[in-house]
């Protein structure tokens, strides 16, 4: 009786220990929507607008946020590839709080990425020589939804056939 009483007890702990995280994680959610929305009405953003635009104009291939900004690379024209630096444009190399907060913002504002048959999600973590980590965060076009955009005008008859 007295095991079955501790197993229990243990089991009771451990079901208040994951509801504690699931709070904990809720208001962290919760914090990092509002430094989104934060970003998104400072003048940060407003800077970034005309780089953002492009995304929809072309089809993105890959998505890099790191400290000192974030690259978009294009599917077509092939090669395509646009850069936002931090420092170029006066602001301060972003935190890892800030970069979790711009990717949000990006999964917003071009919500193609979020599909998880079209795009998937890494994230790099590198420690430097000095102690101090660094993080990367990445959206990279899946092999088969490229390959189907890249056959796309063949099929649709946009695609004219050349006289040579």
């Amino acid at each position: 009786m007295d095991k079955s009483l501790a197993c229990l007890a243990i089991a009771f702990l451990g079901i208040a220990f994951v509801v504690y995280l699931m709070i904990l994680d809720h208001g962290r959610a919760n914090k990092l929507k509002l430094k989104a929305k934060k970003l998104y009405a400072s003048p940060l953003f407003e800077a970034m607008r005309p780089t953002l635009k492009q995304a929809y104009k072309y089809s993105v291939e890959r998505l890099i946020i790191d400290k000192t900004g974030f690259t978009l690379r294009f599917l077509f024209p092939f090669g395509y590839e646009t850069r936002f630096d931090m420092a170029e444009h006066g602001f301060p190399p972003l935190s890892v709080e800030k970069q979790e907060a711009l990717l949000l913002l990006l999964e917003e504002f071009v919500p193609k990425l979020t599909e998880h048959d079209c795009y998937c999600f890494r994230s790099v973590r590198h420690k430097l020589l000095d102690g101090q980590v660094e993080y990367q965060y990445k959206y990279i076009i899946r092999i088969d939804y490229k390959n189907m955009l890249a056959r796309a005008p063949y099929y649709d008859g946009t695609l004219q056939s050349q006289l040579w």
